[in-house]
């Protein structure tokens, strides 16, 4: 990815400008949701109570705890009660319902492990003590199959029948995960009127998030660039944590699976970031312009692939707080990424670093509230998928601007092509009129200017031949430069395939060459260069075989006509011939050594160049992995 993207301010601040009506839109919506629910819902009073395991109540049961003294109870001003295994107890009561009415009942929270309810009639006696009446039982959860469900739904929705207008509901709620008690108290009529606005949300989000992966798997079918296919998985997978916060999965996709159930959230979150760093690392380049930043989220990576993997053995409780812990720290490290190849202009940084601004606020929002830190004003899964849609909005937009970027460079590269033809087409058409004219003058002057017309033309080419040999040499080693081996190794390609002959290619690094500039500064780096140049040119010394600096301290052999067996000899007698050499720098004696990625094939197109490349580049981090100072040589098979 290019580093140096433009584009107009103005049209900037326009993209800016519409992103935040739509991200405000989105919130307004989710904000209307949350009022409708407390305009439409009945009111009722609820308070908990939690068993004290030391106090001696663990044993508790629903008769024992209507009976509990009235100072016991707390008042229930939150919804989510934290991380806890202790059983919790809610008592809810109310007093406007009408007789002989069904309402439902709504525990808004599907990832609830278990939750038993009991509902009861509410008698008041002459003496002025309560007499309950039970009129239902329920018992339901995510660790119970969901048809076990008194009704078909994402939540958790009970009948509930008025025979009085005092009806008290009593819910014990325990398990591994939080403990979340959205409760609501509902008309039929009111629910589907609310639920019609919620599933309009829901189709609208799911919609979004279908188009964005089809329409990205599409590019990928077109341009077979991987960066397409990460992004439609990462998208894929976050609508799939959707799926699962709303207990849809449960209902449509696995819904006799209790094991999953319980440990999807987990897994999907875990899938999301792995795509999502995945993500990061190749469109903002980091390995090249941000090295740190790119070990580190490799080593952030592979913490959720053992987060991963543990998903399917972990206790849920210890998984859930370990997921939501690196989800917290891993969103600021790779914000703080964005930013930094921001600042320095980097134009798709920048709409990656909003994106993952909206992603940071949602989701450690959702982990302090999962937490019992702080309770949102509006439900924390709109929240996320407002985050998420912000996100894959922006995301895509870089992608685009990258893309947009490429094609406007290749468009300039065209341009210049016409410009230089119509040039040499006016030099030659220059050429024909004083050659007419010249014929029109005495044969001396035609001669004489023939003459002089042969040496200026000899003389251009000879420059033009100086200069393209030039602007092919790398000046600091002499070998030739990255432009030229592109062509050359295309060249050799063809010929490969043509001749049905081998080719080997061979990357070569020179190991720990940052640390020579960090202890002896980039002029000793410098000569450090020079010397493996002048190395590799006195070892390989075929006319066929081309030495070129692939970039920093990075350097390329092609070998034609050479197997894999004679270019590991060649290869190791470079290795070794490095090993025995030091650079003598102001008095200081440096020693090097080199690490080599060395394949070879029989190309059937011209298409494998680059795999090939990338397969030696692979064999060349192989030997840096393993201990540098090696060759790892390997055949390359599509």
């Amino acid at each position: 990815m290019q580093s140096n993207q433009v584009m107009p301010r103005d049209r900037s601040y326009w993209i800016a400008a519409i992103v935040s009506l739509f991200v405000l839109g989105l919130l307004a919506l989710t904000v209307s949701l949350t009022s409708k629910i407390e305009e439409k819902s009945l009111p009722f009073d609820a308070r908990y109570f939690v068993e004290q395991p030391a106090a001696g109540l663990e044993s508790l049961n629903e008769q024992s705890v209507l009976a509990l003294d009235d100072n016991l109870w707390q008042s229930f001003e939150k919804e989510n009660l934290g991380l806890s295994e202790r059983v919790h107890w809610i008592k809810l009561q109310t007093e406007t319902l009408l007789v002989d009415e069904q309402y439902l009942f709504e525990l808004n929270y599907g990832l609830l492990d278990n939750a038993d309810v009991w509902v009861y009639a509410h008698h008041m006696s002459e003496d002025g003590s309560a007499r309950y009446e039970q009129i239902a039982t329920y018992s339901v959860g995510d660790t119970q199959s969901f048809y076990f469900r008194p009704i078909q739904h994402e939540q958790f929705l009970f009948p509930v029948y008025a025979e009085t207008t005092h009806v008290t509901l009593l819910l014990k709620l325990y398990g591994e995960g939080p403990i979340k008690a959205p409760l609501r108290l509902w008309e039929k009529s009111d629910f589907i009127e609310y639920s019609g606005s919620h599933k309009l949300f829901m189709g609208l989000f799911f919609g979004y998030m279908i188009a964005m992966a089809l329409s990205n798997l599409f590019i990928y079918a077109t341009t077979r660039n991987p960066i397409f296919a990460v992004y439609t998985a990462y998208v894929l997978s976050i609508g799939m944590v959707a799926v699962t916060l709303h207990g849809m999965g449960f209902r449509y996709l696995w819904p006799d699976n209790i094991w999953f159930q319980e440990r999807a959230i987990a897994f999907f979150a875990c899938s999301t970031l792995i795509l999502i760093i995945t993500f990061s690392i190749q469109v903002l380049d980091l390995k090249n312009n941000s090295i740190r930043a790119f070990k580190l989220l490799k080593l952030v990576r592979y913490v959720f692939y053992a987060l991963f993997v543990a998903s399917f053995v972990m206790p849920y409780s210890l998984l859930l707080t370990s997921v939501l812990v690196m989800i917290a720290c891993t969103t600021p490290v790779i914000l703080v990424s964005s930013l930094s190849l921001a600042i320095k202009g980097n134009l798709i940084a920048r709409y990656f670093s909003g994106a993952w601004a909206a992603l940071l606020m949602s989701g450690i929002a959702l982990a302090f509230e999962n937490f019992g830190l702080y309770e949102l004003p509006m439900d924390s899964s709109y929240l996320l998928m407002v985050g998420a849609i912000t996100e894959t909005l922006l995301l895509a937009l870089a992608l685009a601007i990258s893309f947009s970027t490429q094609y406007k460079e290749a468009e300039e590269a065209r341009a210049l092509a016409v410009e230089n033809e119509r040039q040499a087409m006016a030099a030659k058409d220059e050429l024909l009129q004083v050659q007419q004219e010249s014929q029109q003058a005495l044969e001396y002057s035609v001669e004489e200017r023939t003459l002089e017309l042969e040496i200026a033309m000899r003389e251009l080419s000879e420059v033009n031949q100086e200069l393209e040999r030039l602007s092919a040499i790398d000046p600091l080693t002499g070998l030739m430069n990255r432009r030229y081996f592109d062509k050359r190794l295309l060249a050799e390609t063809r010929r490969s395939r043509r001749e049905q002959r081998i080719l080997s290619l061979a990357m070569l690094d020179i190991d720990f060459f940052k640390k020579i500039n960090d202890e002896h500064g980039h002029l000793a780096g410098d000569e450090c260069l020079k010397v493996f140049a002048s190395t590799l040119q006195e070892n390989i010394k075929r006319p066929s075989d081309i030495i070129c600096r692939y970039g920093g301290e990075e350097f390329v052999v092609i070998l034609p006509a050479t197997d894999l067996e004679g270019a590991h000899k060649l290869m190791e007698r470079v290795r070794s011939a490095l090993e025995q050499t030091s650079v003598n720098f102001e008095g200081k004696r440096i020693s090097m050594t080199v690490s080599i990625g060395l394949s070879s094939k029989v190309m059937s197109n011209d298409d494998e160049q680059a795999a090939l490349l990338a397969f030696a580049d692979k064999l060349l981090y192989q030997a840096k992995e393993s201990g540098r100072n090696q060759v790892i040589a390997q055949a390359y098979s599509a």
